[in-house]
């Protein structure tokens, strides 16, 4: 490893296609270099519909944030999300193999390797198994085993699943833009990286991710996840709702919402009106925002949330979270988001913006870039362990073998 190096995010949505591109340097510090959203039609729920208009997407806002840079790339790191993800908690154990019971880096591999051993569907293939805690001969809450003695080493194991044609496709899409791909992400793992804090994740705490097609969600207890979680419905329903009802078109549509849209009733005002050209008219018309536009939004914005609140009671964990929800994500930034959510969920609710970056701070501040610039401190994070691991003798193969290794695990 040099003093820097350079990752770079992309992240595959319903409506856009995000990439971000920065130096990681050796003390942990992150400069984004550059970053860049682009519209798309390719995908749909995490799903890909359409193989060259994703592909062209991507190649569109891969080109504009190279230009930023001033440098090309060749590789990135994927988003993955859908409804097709899928996780559950595992657990794993070994007899430690050590002759003076010194629990070694190779235990540790072969417990959460044994925790991976589940029974899937051969269509499906596991994404991550993120290790969750360790316990050392009935000792629990250890985080790294690693020099500890003991003869009985057990993992409980986070996996996350998905489908293998639907993993390919976006593999397939990202090599058309002509770029590989050094590792596909969890989006909601990812995004929580950059907009939620090390000390909420410790707490407990809920990541509701609001995207175009899909909402993520991830819980986190104890510093790691524990429960992950895609609900079909997203920030683009809002938008069709209104080009459904209204009959205007998507385009109109969208900036209906974005320039007049609000999540709850009562923040609106009763003698506001706003405008929308309808299809096949030639005048804008003008309408009640609160009796017509808000009224129309509330009730899709709500729906999104009692999905959430479904899983979190789904997850077992929902007396676990005192830290509250943090909201990600484009379809968040709707005014009257937060105030629904905390409405509905019954938590504190606070918004997410990506922290703890340098370089191009005012353009990734923004909900919509948290996954992207999530998957480079993601990445960050295990070229970390990979330089540690190297340091302590403990890396036996190639530092980009280990490091794919670390991506999936």
């Amino acid at each position: 490893m040099s003093k820097s190096d350079i990752l770079a995010g992309l992240d595959i949505g319903t409506t856009k296609v995000c990439a971000a591109i920065a130096e990681v340097f050796d003390d942990g510090r992150i400069d984004v270099a550059g970053a860049s959203h682009t519209p798309s039609s390719g995908v749909r729920k995490g799903v890909v519909v359409d193989m060259e208009a994703t592909a062209q997407a991507i190649r569109d806002s891969v080109d504009k944030a190279q230009r930023m840079y001033g440098y090309d790339i060749h590789s990135v790191i994927v988003g993955v999300t859908g409804e097709h993800i899928s996780s559950l908690n595992s657990r794993g154990v070994v007899a430690v193999a050590h002759p003076n019971r010194e629990i070694t880096r190779d235990d540790v591999d072969r417990v959460v390797d044994e925790s991976r051993v589940i029974v899937l569907p051969p269509e499906r293939e596991i994404i991550h198994a993120i290790p969750r805690g360790f316990s050392v001969d009935g000792q629990d809450g250890i985080r790294d085993p690693v020099g500890m003695s003991g003869s009985r080493l057990e993992v409980e194991t986070h996996i996350v699943t998905g489908a293998s044609t639907f993993l390919q496709n976006i593999s397939k899409c990202v090599g058309r833009a002509g770029l590989e791909v050094d590792d596909m992400v969890l989006a909601p793992l990812a995004t929580s990286e950059a907009v939620v804090l090390p000390a909420e994740k410790e707490m407990g705490v809920v990541l509701v991710d609001v995207g175009g097609g899909s909402t993520d969600i991830g819980i986190f207890t104890g510093g790691e996840v524990c429960y992950s979680a895609v609900v079909p419905v997203g920030g683009s329903h809002v938008t069709f709702d209104i080009g459904a009802l209204l009959r205007a078109s998507i385009e109109e549509s969208e900036r209906v919402k974005i320039n007049c849209g609000c999540a709850l009733m009562n923040m609106a005002d009763d003698e506001e009106s706003f405008e929308i050209l309808r299809l096949g008219a030639d005048a804008p018309s003008a309408l009640p925002r609160r009796e017509v536009l808000v009224k129309l939004i509330e009730p899709r914005m709500e729906e999104i949330f009692q999905m959430v609140k479904h899983e979190i009671g789904k997850s077992g964990f929902e007396d676990m979270l005192p830290a509250g929800v943090v909201l990600s994500g484009g379809g968040s930034l709707m005014p009257g988001t937060i105030e629904l959510a905390e409405k509905v969920l019954g938590m504190p609710v606070r918004m997410g913006s990506p922290n703890n970056f340098g370089g191009l701070v005012d353009t990734v501040s923004s909900p919509v870039y948290a996954t992207a610039v999530g998957l480079i401190r993601y990445a960050a994070r295990n070229h970390a362990a990979v330089r540690e691991e190297a340091r302590n003798g403990d890396l036996l193969s190639s530092t980009f073998g280990r490091l794919r290794k670390l991506f999936r695990v």
